[in-house]
């Protein structure tokens, strides 16, 4: 158990590694073999992915801990309670699928709602946000360089469900602090959201499950 709990902070900290060598070659013409081949499409697909493939192992192996134990088999062999708004039209799929699903109606109920549903709102939640950051480019394109949209995107989905509620108000705090930086040092009027989207994943990456009950978002979280 110990492997599903690090593989997720493994992986999205490599994704994070990837993101920023990839942002500081491509800022600074930077070209090489590497960044030639991993792009920030590459990224996201990864991180799309891999929170599926998460998911499923998570399943797989919550079937696997309700299967070693007599009670618990039970749950394994229980359909999903009438009482429960969705079991008709869960039943339904069933009948439609080529598995006998029915049986497994509780288990799959739980799954879904215990590691799935999760990956759909942290999908969904960054999606809609690079909606937002496109929207913003079109009309105040001076925030923007090329390819930090989709930077940002491949920063919702490294953060995830419910650290995107905290990683938004750091993208805003992180805008300010940097902007204050290089009017002072660098003498520069404009700054872009790519490094406050780099700073912001950092500190969510980091600290996000103690700022989330720091801040009273628990109720957030699936």
């Amino acid at each position: 158990m110990a492997f599903l709990i690090w593989l997720p902070k493994i992986f999205f900290f490599g994704v994070f590694a990837a993101a920023v060598f990839l942002y500081f070659s491509r800022r600074k013409k930077v070209i090489s073999h590497w960044s030639s081949i991993v792009n920030y499409q590459l990224l996201i697909i990864s991180c799309v992915v891999f929170r599926f493939f998460y998911a499923f192992l998570l399943t797989a192996s919550q079937y696997y801990v309700w299967s070693q134990n007599k009670l618990t088999q039970l749950l394994l062999s229980s359909p999903l309670a009438q009482e429960i708004p969705i079991s008709g039209i869960f039943n339904k799929i069933c009948q439609l699928s080529i598995v006998n699903c029915q049986k497994l109606g509780y288990f799959l109920f739980y799954s879904y709602g215990r590691f799935w549903l999760n990956v759909l709102i942290s999908i969904g939640a960054a999606f809609i946000f690079y909606l937002l950051l496109k929207s913003l480019e079109k009309y105040r394109g001076r925030f923007f360089e090329e390819g930090e949209t989709k930077l940002g995107f491949l920063a919702a989905l490294i953060v995830g469900w419910p650290n995107f509620a905290v990683f938004l108000p750091l993208v805003f705090i992180s805008v300010i602090l940097i902007s204050i930086y290089r009017r002072i040092f660098l003498k520069e009027t404009y700054t872009t959201l790519g490094w406050p989207f780099i700073l912001a994943i950092l500190i969510t990456l980091v600290w996000g499950n103690k700022l989330i009950y720091l801040f009273n978002f628990g109720a957030l979280k699936i």
